[in-house]
């Protein structure tokens, strides 16, 4: 049996090697392959990339010059609404009277737009009537503006003077021409505006663009070996153009240019050409670029030669990979199936690994959404126990806080609260099965309206069959304007059930706390609001600080009394001492009590210390002692305020015996964990869970109990000890290295030395080597 059990482990082994290293092959020949087909490809993909950064190229220079046309019709815009410039249009004689003043105001009113805009070389504003130029710093008359400032070659002053005040034009671009201004010659484009309304121009403002500015988006176009970029209008008009040739003329044909962009190759001059086009949506402009083909073409040779030398290379050392790779991969998978079989009852010959390690990993997460699916189901009551708990103030520590805060997916830390309490009116009269069917549902979609209602402001929780408490929670400096707010919104829900459910509700506030311990105490606080305003049959709600002082009883509410002997078991002295503050402010300073109902008061709180010193096996004479110290002295508010000190002191000394028995049973369960490791350290079944099973505490507490009381991890202590008990049996014995991991609790030697490499950079048979050179003799 053992002999038919290896070789069948031996099988599983090859086909599982095989396994990884038939894909690596079928890899390589699909490499070879994939080579041919890159190769046939490429011309392809070479002309997709070219004509893809011709074409982002032509969106970026389009888009550009769209918003430098837009920029250029914002400063037209602007002129023209010139109030000076609107109202030289009908000066006739620039000459006469105050109109010379005029002519000063208006030209000095032009701002220079080259100084922030280089995009603009010069503009000039034409006035037909007075037929006056002017531009920035200067004015002219039409002839001598024409004949010696801007004179556009190609054109006389009559066309030119036509051009500019016989026709409307609205956002008009002259094509690049050249213009000599001043004597110097410019190619430029002329941006024209009309002034006045259609049939009735009144002149024009002309903004004038250096073609060279235009070109300067074009820089990234390779057009050294024939190639052309053209800007062409919707009439057909080369606006501007970059190419060696003639620059007059499109060298296609823009009607067999198809859709707003694209790419076409056809024969220009008898040469290939791919010729990359994007048409304009905000003037109908076409951007159009050409180059040769084989310019793109140029670069497969040198891709060829890279793609056969990789393949031929990728090919003999691709084997040799593949053959390296497949065995050290198979290793982990082979212990890994050797776990799964030894954990389960899974045998070698059911199925492949792979089929093995599918169907557990499958399952893994099969079982975990399952858990998740529970857990999410289980929030919704998680939540509600949790602020049940938070309410009757049975939390007696920060640490239960925090926990549970994080299980139940919430944030409450660091902030105010307080506790409001709605109750439902018109089921108080006695119940019967009708009454009750209707108050289920009453209470269903009154909590459905109070949560929507408070939306994220406030947490609803049901604490019995007509009430509801809800926690508002808010930053500590929004206190006082939060409480107008809290006030709004618990009135909004009154109004909302009145109005969807037919019912009265009444509602008491409690007041505000700073700590989540304190929210017992604000809840505690609204039920006696809640009851005030139930007595004095009022409607609407009440505030705890709007109640009067009660002058005839003390206050010690049980749930408080409780909730303190919980604190001092738990030996939480600052709550503790926070909740002896709260009931010294509200019967010693806010309540002025007779002396007879104060003295009742002493007693109540001594008499919680007697029932609190039994269950913590205290000397319960200490406190009897301090009780009969002050039995004999007067009955003044001095003496009260002195017995009420003894009270704080007895809680204090309380609060320190617990602590004090914490630190001692802590002091005995680490000494017993640390015991428990050190002597079964070798035992390789020996964990987490199998220390937390036999100490019987959870796993989690047994984590973050060691930690806190050790400073490392559990996991680090035990491999700690395995460790230095196998270097001395590498120093001191000749024992293999396999037995040596066995005796320190490892259950495979390739385990036990990946840890050693990893704590101590070098291999256990390294170690010993070193050892033993360092050794006399």
């Amino acid at each position: 049996m053992l002999r038919r059990n290896g070789a069948n482990r031996t099988r599983a082994r090859h086909r599982l090697f095989a396994r990884l290293l038939i894909p690596y092959l079928v890899f390589l020949m699909l490499a070879i392959m994939i080579g041919l087909i890159i190769y046939q490809k490429t011309i392809v993909l070479i002309e997709k990339e070219a004509t893809a950064s011709h074409m982002n190229l032509l969106e970026q220079s389009k888009d550009i010059l769209d918003r430098r046309l837009e920029e250029l019709a914002s400063i037209a815009q602007q002129l023209a609404a010139d109030t000076r410039i609107m109202q030289f249009q009908s000066v006739t004689d620039p000459y006469k009277g105050t109109n010379t003043f005029r002519i000063m105001d208006t030209n000095k009113s032009l701002y220079d737009y080259k100084l922030s805009n280089n995009f603009v070389f010069n503009y000039y504003v034409l006035f037909k009537n007075s037929e006056m130029v002017f531009t920035p710093g200067a004015s002219y008359s039409f002839e001598h503006f024409f004949n010696r400032v801007a004179n556009y070659k190609g054109m006389n002053y009559t066309s030119w003077y036509a051009l500019m005040s016989s026709d409307f034009h609205m956002r008009k671009v002259l094509p690049a021409q050249e213009i000599s201004m001043e004597g110097v010659p410019y190619s430029m484009l002329t941006y024209i505006q009309s002034l006045g309304y259609p049939g009735n121009p009144q002149g024009a403002i002309a903004i004038m663009v250096d073609q060279r500015e235009i070109q300067k988006l074009f820089q990234g176009l390779d057009i050294s070996s024939g190639g052309w970029a053209y800007i062409v209008d919707k009439e057909g008009q080369i606006i501007s153009a970059l190419s060696p040739g003639d620059a007059n003329t499109l060298p296609i044909e823009l009607g067999r240019l198809a859709g707003d962009r694209g790419v076409v190759e056809q024969r220009i001059d008898a040469k290939p050409m791919m010729v990359t086009y994007t048409k304009s949506s905000y003037n109908g402009w076409t951007y159009v670029v050409g180059q040769p083909t084989a310019i793109a073409l140029g670069k497969v040779r040198y891709i060829q030669k890279i793609i056969v030398t990789f393949a031929c290379v990728f090919l003999l050392a691709g084997v040799l990979a593949a053959y390296v790779l497949a065995y050290r991969n198979s290793k982990p998978l082979r212990a890994l199936i050797n776990t799964i079989m030894e954990k389960t009852d899974v045998l070698p010959q059911q199925r492949d690994a792979f089929g093995i390690i599918g169907e557990t990993v499958n399952g893994l997460f099969q079982n975990n959404d399952k858990l998740k699916a529970e857990i999410k189901q289980q929030v919704p009551l998680l939540r509600a126990a949790y602020f049940q708990r938070l309410l009757n103030g049975q939390f007696v520590s920060s640490r239960d806080f925090d926990a549970l805060l994080k299980h139940v997916g919430l944030d409450l830390v660091g902030m105010s609260y307080r506790v409001a309490i709605v109750r439902l009116r018109g089921f108080d009269k006695g119940y019967s099965d009708d009454l009750l069917e209707e108050l289920d549902r009453s209470r269903v979609l009154a909590k459905e309206l109070l949560r929507r209602t408070m939306d994220e402001d406030g947490f609803v929780c049901e604490i019995g069959e007509d009430q509801f408490a809800v926690l508002f929670t808010y930053k500590l400096d929004e206190r006082e304007p939060y409480k107008a707010y809290v006030e709004a919104r618990l009135k909004e829900a009154r109004d909302e059930i009145g109005l969807q459910l037919k019912l009265q509700s009444v509602y008491g506030v409690g007041g505000a706390c700073d700590s989540l311990t304190g929210i017992s105490r604000s809840y505690e606080q609204a039920r006696e609001a809640l009851n005030a305003q139930l007595w004095s049959n009022q409607e609407g709600g009440l505030w705890f600080d709007e109640l009067p002082a009660d002058m005839a009883n003390y206050y010690l509410p049980q749930d408080v009394e409780t909730r303190l002997i919980h604190l001092a078991k738990a030996g939480d002295q600052t709550e503790v001492q926070r909740t002896l503050d709260e009931l010294y402010r509200e019967n010693f300073e806010l309540r002025q009590l007779p002396i007879a109902v104060m003295k009742l008061f002493i007693f109540e709180m001594w008499g919680c210390l007697v029932k609190l010193l039994p269950q913590m096996d205290l000397d319960q004479q200490t406190a009897y002692n301090r009780m009969s110290a002050l039995s004999g002295a007067n009955e003044s508010y001095e003496s009260m305020s002195k017995s009420y000190q003894a009270i704080r002191d007895t809680f204090q000394w309380v609060c320190e015996s617990a602590n004090e028995h914490k630190k001692s049973q802590n002091v005995e369960l680490i000494d017993s964990i640390i015991g428990l490791l050190q002597s079964s350290y070798m035992d390789s079944e020996l964990c987490l869970d199998v220390v937390a099973d036999r100490i019987r505490i959870s796993k989690v507490y047994l984590s973050q109990f060691f930690k806190e009381q050790t400073g490392v991890n559990f996991s680090d202590y035990l491999e700690s000890l395995r460790m230095d008990e196998a270097k001395a049996l590498l120093q001191t014995t000749s024992l293999t290295v396999n037995d040596i991991s066995d005796r320190v609790g490892y259950s495979s030697s390739n385990t036990f030395c990946r840890a050693f490499k990893r704590l101590h950079g070098v291999s256990p048979t390294a170690f010993r080597k070193l050892v033993l050179k360092k050794l006399p003799g």
